[in-house]
């Protein structure tokens, strides 16, 4: 996994510091399809709170995703965060309009967190992405950043308990060695 870089250009760049932008964001939990878990986007002084509660019967997931403009990630090949991790194992998700059969296909990696509880910059390499659907692994779908419609975080690391999870910004980047 890459380390972030000065010679990173990033020439997209979303700050969650208004309560503005973190209404941009959407909360989609397991209760999609029966379950109880809670969470979603909160603004927080300078930051957004990806914030609830997971519980594993019936479900065990929470996610916040945001529309993007299509073709906004376009020659880009990662993206930055500057996040503050409480150590659960996020995953940073996208979708374009790919799909297997007739399902939705989300592309997904795990934050590479190194410091839970203190601010720090994370890059997902979208060399690292893995489709799925529904959670599990699917093949025959091919990531394309021109094609990306919308960007998220997802928790459904199997543990029942409260989460939290601080954003402070987010970048689309072409990521340099």
């Amino acid at each position: 996994m890459p380390e972030p870089a000065a010679a990173d250009v990033c020439p997209l760049t979303i700050k969650m510091e208004t309560a503005e932008m973190v209404a941009m964001w959407r909360s989609v939990n397991d209760g999609v399809m029966g379950g109880l878990s809670s969470g979603g986007p909160r603004f927080a002084k300078d930051h957004m709170s990806f914030a609830g509660v997971i519980n594993t019967n019936g479900g065990g997931f929470s996610s916040i995703r945001a529309q993007v403009a299509r073709g906004a990630f376009e020659d880009m090949t990662g993206l930055k965060l500057r996040v503050k991790s409480d150590g659960r194992i996020y995953k940073a998700t996208f979708r374009t309009d790919a799909r297997v059969g007739w399902r939705e296909v989300s592309f997904q990696a795990p934050l590479p967190v190194k410091s839970p509880g203190q601010w720090e910059d994370v890059i997902i390499d979208f060399s690292d992405l893995a489709p799925s659907v529904f959670g599990r692994p699917v093949r025959g779908a091919d990531f394309n950043p021109m094609r990306v419609q919308s960007v998220g975080i997802i928790l459904a690391d199997g543990q029942d308990g409260p989460f939290r999870l601080g954003i402070a910004e987010m970048s689309a980047c072409k990521i340099e060695d």
